[in-house]
This record gives C-alpha cells, structure tokens and sequence, in this order.
C-alpha cells in the first residue's frame, strides 16, 4: 500500500475513533444515547442517536415528550414517549410502535402501567441524528476500534 493511501486510511480511521469517543464521553455524560430496537418506529430507528436534555416531569407532556428512562424491569435505559402525566408525580410511557408495543410498559410485579418517577427518568430528547447512533452500537463500535488499531500498525511500517 502506498504511504498517501495508508495516511488517508489512519485519518479516516483517526476521524472516526475520535468522533466515537466523543460520542462515547456524552453517552457517559448521559446527553446521548444510540436508539436499538424497534419499539419507537416509526419515529426513532435503530442506529439514530437521540441527544437528551434533563428534565422534569412538569416539562413532559403527554403524547410528544419522548424521554429516556432507567427501567428497574429491564436492568436497562429505555427510550418510550410519555402518555400520560399522573399530577406531576409520575408519568407512564410506551413505545410508538402499536405492532410491538400495544400497552404501556408494565410494571411486572403488578401488572400494571410502570409509574416513571422523577428518579427514574434520564431526560428529555431534544432531537436525534439518523445513522451516528450505529457507532455507539456492537458490533459497529469494536469495528471502528479495530479499523484504528490497524491503520496505526500499517503506517507504523514503512515502504
């Protein structure tokens, strides 16, 4: 491989870590996160990244705030929009897919609509960028680290 196209190759490769790590901080920082599954389609697809802001259940209304939120069920960060706000209490959420996610999530210890509490809730999305979210997601995330790692190795070597 000549030496111009392995110095592309390690800033491409270079561009693409670095944007990874940042995405990487911010996702730590909780003011982005990777949207996975298919709960929220047509609205937010797999692969996009939602950037959240935090939020108080006063700011959420029903039927257009779509917030992130740690599910104690799910061991897991959730990303559902609100649809109904209990006296500025609690507010329960559910996916916008009605195939997938016909009733609210649940609370499996009762059977009844989870009551998100202020404790529960990360924040707000505020907008979503198509496709930047893959980077954050396996396998996409080890393949940028292993791109870089490579073009490292190959222009260590000289011609």
């Amino acid at each position: 491989m000549k030496i111009k196209y392995k110095r592309v190759f390690l800033y491409i490769t270079g561009a693409f870590f670095a944007l990874y790590v940042v995405l990487l901080i911010l996702n730590y920082l909780h003011f982005a996160f990777p949207v996975e599954g298919v709960s929220m389609q047509p609205v937010l697809w797999t692969g996009y990244l939602a950037f959240v802001q935090p939020a108080t259940i006063s700011q959420l209304a029903p039927n257009s705030s779509i917030i992130v939120y740690h599910n104690p069920f799910y061991k897991e960060l959730v990303i559902h929009m609100v649809i109904k706000k209990i006296d500025n209490y609690a507010v329960i959420v559910k996916g916008v897919n009605s195939v997938t996610n016909p009733l609210p999530d649940l609370n499996y210890s009762s059977g009844m609509p989870l009551l998100v509490t202020q404790n529960m809730i990360i924040g707000k999305v505020l907008f979503w960028i198509p496709y930047l979210g893959y980077i954050l997601l396996y396998p996409y995330d080890y393949i940028v680290v292993i791109l870089f790692i490579i073009s490292i190795i190959i222009n260590s070597f000289g011609e």
